[in-house]
């Protein structure tokens, strides 16, 4: 899954997470790491090669000389006003397996709507977002590995994924999933007598969807599983102070349908304590072994 990793990079606090976070993910899989940072050639000041030393020169201040990952990556420029195209469009081009940013500033957030959404949906490949600050914290293991779960063939991807990673690292395994009907719809039914018996019944059919796909997944790691009752994006958001990866399936609606039912996976994107993995619908070709739709919905 890490064999080819993109990280955007402008020079910003957000960028330098995603490269310290890009460069851990290298480490996992001996991947290579590319680094695309902005230039636009009639505006700067400097040339394309002294812009690209610069970049060079201000990460390895903050990783050091000596690592690595960073010594052997190729560096890209692009003009492109618009990051995240620029980002899609040389993933595709280049075959990445994922791609890496760091987590929007809020201020960047109420500019351009769904920043991080944006770049889910179309990306050719999976997205890693780090969040703010992860440069900057300690540099710790991937040994405590959550999957948010939904009922669904990007779902299921997000737990096949999870699973090959705690075998490769030695980590644990919480699969997690909320199971309520999100604040917004339950705002029309709250005054409504069935309200207790749906979320009830919800809560059940979670925990037997949940159970039914983990029997079905190949055996030799045992997952922790933990269904709770509630918002699965307040829920996720809580878990992740407790992980060092969490993994999520997106089911990529297209922006009216995402708007009117509101997006798990860009929620934790923006809020997550610890480091994102999103799988698009696009890159659950590499979904191991269970591909069997199960009944249900999920978040």
């Amino acid at each position: 899954m890490f064999e080819k990793i993109l990280a955007g990079y402008a020079g910003d606090r957000a960028g330098r997470d995603a490269v310290a976070l890009a460069v851990r993910l290298a480490a996992l899989q001996d991947g290579s790491l590319t680094i695309a940072f902005p230039y636009h050639p009639l505006l700067a000041s400097v040339t394309a090669d002294g812009a690209l030393e610069r970049v060079r020169g201000e990460l390895a201040a903050m990783l050091g000389d000596d690592e690595p990952r960073l010594q052997g990556a190729a560096y890209r420029w692009s003009p492109s006003s618009w990051p995240i195209r620029a980002l899609q469009e040389l993933a595709d081009y280049e075959g990445s397996s994922v791609i890496v940013v760091g987590a929007a500033p809020e201020r960047v957030e109420r500019r351009h709507v769904g920043l991080m959404e944006r770049l889910v949906h179309g990306c050719p490949c999976a997205v890693a977002v780090a969040p703010e600050g992860l440069a900057d914290g300690e540099i710790r293991p991937f040994q405590r590995i959550g999957v948010g779960f939904a009922d669904s063939r990007e779902g299921r991807a997000a737990i096949g994924a999870g699973i090959d990673l705690a075998r490769a690292t030695g980590g644990r395994l919480r699969v997690i999933a909320g199971a309520g009907i999100g604040a917004a719809i339950a705002g029309y039914g709250f005054a409504s007598s069935t309200l207790p018996e749906i979320e009830q019944e919800l809560y059940e059919q979670t925990e037997r969807t949940l159970a039914a796909v983990l029997d079905r997944f190949d055996g030799g790691l045992e997952a922790e599983r933990e269904v709770r009752r509630g918002d699965p994006a307040e829920i996720l958001v809580e878990a992740s102070a407790g992980l060092d990866l969490m993994i999520l399936g997106s089911r990529a609606y297209g922006p009216a349908r995402r708007a009117l039912l509101g997006s798990v996976s860009a929620e934790v994107m923006r809020r997550s304590r610890c480091p994102v993995l999103v799988l698009p619908r696009c890159s659950c070709a590499c979904a191991p072994r269970d591909t069997t739709e199960t009944t249900g919905s999920g978040p």
